[in-house]
């Protein structure tokens, strides 16, 4: 071997392929398919299907479970449980404000429980850190655009945005002396804001 390092085996996705994908990549690409599409269960195309069919020889299977199913924290589990127990649900959608959070980036995590419970087809969870409120919306239901009913919710306030696409959407605002306040110079409480997200997924704002 004269002391030169072995080269790394190559997937079936990199030998006698027009393109040749690592594995590294091609195991992030599948994820990122069946993240987007629901496990090919949800929106996705012909193209969908013949990406993932085309990936799948040169992904890593062990790598791929480590992603989608990442080890959770205690802090990101009590998140998910304040999320359930403290939810408002009108018919099929529900909000949940969970208060103060250390993670923000938990609380996308618990729009995803959330959005499974039973009869449950579209929700937000909010959070505030660092007088800052961010929120996350999840949706399988064809009447609601979550992107567009946060951008709708969050646009008359200030310091306020908010999008997404179809199925998924984020938003922030910020907080000014522990208020919402308005674009027109005016205040809301938290009490609101849910109201108003409750319109928004209705289709009323």
């Amino acid at each position: 071997m004269n002391g030169e390092p072995v080269p790394p085996a190559k997937h079936a996705s990199e030998i006698e392929a027009p393109y040749t994908v690592p594995s590294a990549i091609a195991t992030g690409l599948l994820y990122g398919i069946l993240t987007d599409t629901k496990r090919l269960t949800a929106g996705c195309s012909a193209a969908d299907f013949a990406a993932a069919g085309y990936l799948y020889t040169g992904v890593d299977e062990d790598r791929l479970d480590r992603i989608a199913n990442p080890e959770v924290s205690t802090e990101v589990l009590e998140l998910k449980a304040r999320a359930i127990a403290g939810r408002d649900v009108r018919g099929a959608f529900a909000v949940s404000d969970v208060g103060r959070v250390s993670n923000a980036d938990a609380i996308p995590q618990a729009a995803d429980e959330l959005v499974q419970l039973e009869g449950v087809t579209a929700v937000v969870v909010l959070g505030e850190r660092n007088g800052t409120i961010h929120l996350s919306g999840r949706s399988r239901d064809d009447r609601v655009h979550m992107g567009r009913a946060l951008g709708s919710a969050l646009e008359e306030l200030r310091d306020a945005s908010g999008g997404g696409h179809a199925r998924m959407g984020g938003g922030q605002l910020s907080l000014s002396n522990g208020s919402i306040h308005t674009a027109f110079g005016g205040t809301i409480s938290r009490d609101d804001l849910r109201e108003r997200l409750f319109e928004s997924l209705s289709g009323d704002v």
